[in-house]
């Protein structure tokens, strides 16, 4: 086990940070549901495509550069101000280039989707670039390559209260889809102010840094992280160019929406073992780190199998209780999907390790194929069995992406997660899934049927001894810790 001083920095770090992405993922989700059913299924389903080209846009920015600076900010602190003067450069000039070539191609965008309604649209979602890369250099790679993941908590959380109430104040204003983005672009200029406040001025420093060295890891860093967003969206891009009804758009992306949260909920882990993984690689603490991976990886799985699995079985009580009966079709995709985002989940921790290690170009060349596959099978599947057909092709790409990282991580690092405490949590997991499925309840009871089984669930690994008093503890250090 990693000692108790080490564990609680991870497990606090973690908790700091999975409390502001349970914030930052709720108030998308309040978003997506409330627009949902505000919107109906033809323009919702316009708002997810359009809200998934802007994120493919600026994740080319507000991955691998923030990464990079945050891993070379956490080896060598003495570094801060050259680090920072560089990276800011950077991501200005990128974002000016990326902001136009983005703008200038709005309608060839919507000519491959086959719908020109999405020019007006893509033009206004391209004010999120320069906003999103800076806000990003700021909270992503400066507050958490200092460990600040305090204050880089507060930033996310604040900023995502703020993009709730401005994108309904604008859609309600009678803004629509338009209002809706302009939300998110503001929600980003907040981020932005906080992130600068928390971050405070920087003392000058003379100790060189190349800018070179920035360009070096963020490049396929990036590469690798709009690689993983393509994995998560070329089924919907696929169902809006293949599949003439509109409506079928809006359902794949209530279904997306929903399989999402499990990869949301751990979004806050990557970026903790980022900076950890890479101090300890960098101190040459191979022990460490080889405990710092089975930890992240055991409380992954502890989490993410019973809530997949959950999902899955109660899809249809979920869809209806989330967005009414109108979006039913997405019951059965969602129950496809779900385990293929679980899947995508653990990949992205695995291809942190490596990043995390100094190598993202391992993340990168396994990614990069994984996006062609999606491609391949999404066109073959779509056209064939619809909706449930792309849910199926990125469950497929996901699990392939899933075990080329395993192994990678098993040969390079020497270690995964213990094979005894995976068929622990994969029992007790389909123990509660199980009772679910064979549990008939009315849609609204869904939440307390949550609450009960996820009580069993606990007892579950109690009696395995699965769950013990180590796991207790690095939780009370991480919570009384300050």
């Amino acid at each position: 086990m990693v000692s108790g001083r080490s564990s609680a920095g991870l497990v606090k770090g973690t908790l700091y940070l999975t409390i502001a992405n349970i914030c930052f993922f709720v108030s998308g989700y309040v978003i997506h549901f409330g627009l949902g059913r505000y919107l109906g299924p033809e323009e919702y389903g316009v708002f997810g495509v359009v809200l998934a080209l802007m994120n493919v846009a600026t994740l080319i920015l507000v991955s691998g550069f923030p990464d990079a600076a945050s891993k070379y900010i956490a080896q060598d602190t003495a570094q801060l101000g050259a680090i920072i003067n560089a990276s800011r450069k950077l991501q200005l000039v990128l974002s000016a280039v990326l902001f136009a070539c983005y703008l200038g191609l709005a309608t060839v965008i919507a000519n491959l989707l086959r719908d020109s309604q999405l020019v007006p649209y893509i033009m206004i979602s391209a004010l999120a670039i320069p906003l999103y890369a800076v806000y990003n250099i700021y909270y992503a790679g400066y507050l958490n390559g200092l460990r600040l993941f305090g204050q880089q908590a507060v930033t996310l959380t604040l900023s995502s209260i703020t993009r709730v109430g401005v994108v309904f104040a604008l859609v309600f204003a009678g803004l629509g889809v338009s209002g809706a983005i302009l939300g998110y672009v503001t929600a980003a200029l907040i981020g932005l102010v906080l992130a600068w406040i928390f971050l405070g001025s920087v003392p000058q420093t003379h100790v060189p840094f190349r800018w070179t060295n920035l360009l070096s890891f963020g490049v396929p860093a990036t590469i690798f992280s709009v690689a993983l967003f393509l994995l998560m969206n070329v089924d919907l891009f696929a169902v809006k160019a293949i599949i003439d009804v509109d409506s079928d758009t809006g359902y794949y992306t209530a279904a997306a929406a929903i399989a999402k949260i499990p990869y949301f909920v751990f979004a806050a882990l990557p970026a903790v073992l980022l900076p950890t993984i890479s101090r300890s690689t960098s101190s040459n603490d191979k022990s460490l780190t080889v405990q710092y991976i089975r930890q992240a990886l055991r409380y992954t799985l502890m989490l993410v199998v019973p809530m997949t699995l959950l999902v899955s079985a109660t899809s249809e009580d979920l869809v209806t209780l989330i967005y009414s009966a109108e979006y039913i079709a997405a019951a059965t995709p969602l129950s496809i999907l779900v385990i293929g985002l679980a899947f995508l989940t653990l990949f992205l921790i695995l291809a942190y390790v490596a990043i995390g290690g100094g190598k993202p170009l391992v993340a990168c060349v396994i990614s990069l194929p994984l996006v062609a596959i999606d491609i391949i099978l999404s066109i073959f599947l779509v056209g064939r069995y619809g909706l449930s057909g792309a849910a199926c092709a990125t469950t497929a790409t996901a699990f392939l992406g899933l075990v080329a990282m395993a192994f990678y991580v098993l040969r390079h690092f020497g270690t995964l997660v213990s094979i005894i405490s995976a068929l622990k949590i994969c029992f007790a997991s389909l123990v509660v899934s199980g009772i679910a499925l064979v549990i008939p309840i009315h849609h609204f009871l869904t939440p307390a049927l949550y609450a009960g089984l996820g009580v069993l669930y606990v007892l579950l690994l109690i009696l395995m001894r699965e769950f013990n008093s180590r796991d207790i503890s690095a939780l009370r250090s991480a919570i009384s810790s300050r």
